[in-house]
């Protein structure tokens, strides 16, 4: 079974969680336009939403109809395995929220990886022989449930949390993808924002409340060895940074960008055009190997890799 390559302007994709107003500050729509419309005057043409980011799909949907523009979507299960219909009705409601006649991409997330999923791959298999799914994509999939998937369906990306701080998908996963061809597209690869400038020398991580990145980001700190080594880590970025004029936040993309299998580095939207301007520009920056290799280094002295994709997570 054929499925197409997806072209990513720039290996920068816009992230769209941020849209979900029940997770993260809420942004007004005309913001939001704006925003979209900013990105897009970048040359950005690439965006990742999920079907449950809440008002996600169906705000970029609107936004972009008549664009040339490629959106990455989700297909997400929690609990017992979903009947073939309920896949289904899933992808006819991503395919009305994002007014496409098919989807550009659905990464599928299995949460619970003691379920037999090859019904619902067989059900995936049936939707691209239809011409609903252009192309298949996995995200968050340990590595025997990735081999798994590659037995029932042409998985094509992975999409993974990868920073300096969380390198799990280097324990096995990565190797697994460059064998089989399979794009990496890493989410947080500022760790929520804490990689950039903003936070240098701030001596403990600020009380987030109910922000996304209090109860997503900072246990993933927690668990990768604390605030304090984050902190070591932000001076070595700044270290590196002086030597190309770039900030902490650029040289953090682009170690992501450098990494073996790495197709597209997903950064969160902003509503600050300098910020976009910036992250296109960490895109094109020519940081030495040699300086990648030392934050590779330092990353690995000071941080912990627990386990495989998504381990503490599913707990």
């Amino acid at each position: 079974m054929k499925t197409e390559e997806i072209e990513i302007p720039h290996s920068l994709i816009v992230g769209c969680w941020q849209l979900d107003d029940r997770s993260w500050t809420s942004i007004s729509e005309p913001e939001i336009e704006r925003a979209i419309d900013t990105y897009l005057a970048l040359g950005l043409r690439c965006f990742d939403t999920a079907d449950i980011y809440g008002r996600s799909e169906s705000l970029i949907g609107r936004l972009l109809k008549g664009r040339d523009c490629t959106i990455f979507t989700k297909a997400v299960f929690f609990g017992e395995v979903p009947t073939p219909s309920q896949v289904r009705n899933k992808i006819e409601t991503s395919l009305r929220y994002l007014k496409q006649s098919s989807l550009d991409c659905v990464q599928v997330h299995w949460h619970n990886p003691q379920l037999d999923f090859s019904s619902t791959f067989e059900t995936f298999n049936q939707l691209i022989e239809q011409g609903k799914i252009r192309t298949l994509g996995v995200t968050n999939f340990n590595t025997p449930m990735l081999k798994q998937a590659l037995q029932l369906a042409p998985i094509r990306y992975h999409q993974i949390q990868y920073s300096l701080i969380d390198r799990r998908v280097e324990n096995g996963m990565q190797q697994l993808c460059l064998d089989h061809d399979i794009g990496l597209l890493p989410y947080g690869p500022l760790a929520g924002g804490y990689l950039s400038d903003k936070f240098r020398g701030v001596q403990s991580p600020p009380n987030q409340g109910s922000h996304a990145r209090g109860f997503y980001y900072s246990s993933m700190v927690r668990a990768h060895g604390g605030w304090s080594p984050v902190l070591a880590l932000l001076e070595d970025l700044a270290t590196v940074g002086s030597k190309y004029n770039l900030t902490i936040a650029q040289v953090a993309l682009n170690w992501v960008l450098q990494q073996p299998g790495v197709a597209g580095v997903i950064s969160g939207v902003t509503l600050d055009r300098r910020q976009m301007q910036k992250n296109v520009e960490a895109m094109h920056s020519a940081i030495a190997p040699e300086d990648i290799a030392q934050l590779t280094a330092r990353s690995q002295i000071l941080f912990q890799q627990p386990g495989d994709i998504y381990s503490y997570e599913r707990q």
